[in-house]
């Protein structure tokens, strides 16, 4: 289970340095941050980790803007109330 762990929060981190997003971004990371916190926290709990990604997903509705990733080319009325497809496809992967 350690090297599971290790093995997501590496490649969020590989992610966040080379896509240069960060949580609340807007993109997937808000879904693949949780779910590597809560993976840690919980000494691979795959449930509660699985949760915590889908709520960071949902939590995208609500940003107005995006700073990196596809939906940083739409404008503030399309993205409201509309949660990041990448981050909502992690949620569900």
């Amino acid at each position: 289970i350690d090297g599971l762990c290790k093995a997501v929060q590496d490649g969020v981190d590989a992610v966040k340095l080379y896509g240069g997003a960060t949580a609340g971004s807007r993109t997937m990371l808000d879904a693949l941050i949780p779910y590597a916190e809560s993976l840690m926290a919980t000494k691979g709990n795959l449930v509660e980790a699985a949760q915590q990604a889908k709520k960071g997903a949902e939590s995208t509705a609500s940003m107005k803007t995006a700073s990196a990733g596809r939906s940083n080319y739409l404008s503030e009325e399309t993205l409201e109330g509309t949660p990041d497809p990448g981050a909502m496809a992690v949620s569900i992967v």
